[in-house]
């Protein structure tokens, strides 16, 4: 199985999930072109966005530390963050909203739907990865549908949790690839924890794992 997000450290951040029942302001999609686009650095971001950015530390999987630049950190219900491959923030890898920013779509996804929105969203089955590990609950494969081919050249990434205390069975757990259609994972029903876009490195590599 492939590992995803090794560019993104603030997804894998733990999560405890709080949502708005609504949004002050209507929500707004993100894009390849919105609010950010393929060769932005931290600087032209800021530029942008003047004073309404901040550099922030984030811990992800395996406890690995890295910079990212957030951007209306001060709004939680806007709060985004912008990754990138290299220390310079020159080279961008992704962009997604922080825990609980349910202001953002992307693709029409947003924080805390369910797995059946989202097999709605792609128009078809998907699989992820098994829960409990520092990689766990990733879309691995998007069967071709409708979320594996964005306008713009960059790729979404989909990560899903089970409900907070409920225990996930042995079955779903694990390094291993679970079908989006399996009766215990719809039991279960995990929700969107984290969704961003990626863009592709020098190497050809993306935020996104691919």
């Amino acid at each position: 199985m492939r590992r995803f997000l090794l560019a993104l450290p603030f997804a894998a951040l733990p999560f405890a999930p709080v949502y708005a029942a609504s949004d002050a302001k209507p929500a707004e999609e993100l894009t390849c072109s919105n609010i950010v686009k393929a060769g932005d650095t931290a600087k032209t971001i800021a530029a942008r966005y003047k004073g309404e950015t901040a550099i922030e530390e984030t811990t992800g999987a395996e406890g690995a530390t890295a910079k990212a630049l957030a951007i209306f950190p001060k709004d939680p219900t806007r709060k985004l963050f912008v990754s990138f491959f290299d220390d310079e923030m020159t080279k961008l890898s992704a962009i997604g909203p922080a825990q609980g920013a349910t202001h953002w779509t992307i693709a029409g996804l947003k924080l805390g739907l369910s797995l059946a929105d989202v097999i709605k969203a792609n128009g078809g089955k998907f699989e992820i990865s098994g829960f409990d590990w520092d990689y766990g609950g990733y879309v691995t494969d998007l069967k071709g549908g409708k979320l594996s081919s964005l306008d713009g050249g960059c790729v979404v990434t989909i990560r899903f949790n089970p409900p907070e205390g409920k225990e996930v069975p042995s079955a779903l757990s694990g390094e291993k690839s679970i079908a989006s259609s399996d009766a215990k994972l719809a039991k279960l029903n995990p929700h969107v924890s984290d969704i961003q876009l990626g863009w592709a490195g020098e190497d050809g590599g993306n935020g996104s794992g691919d």
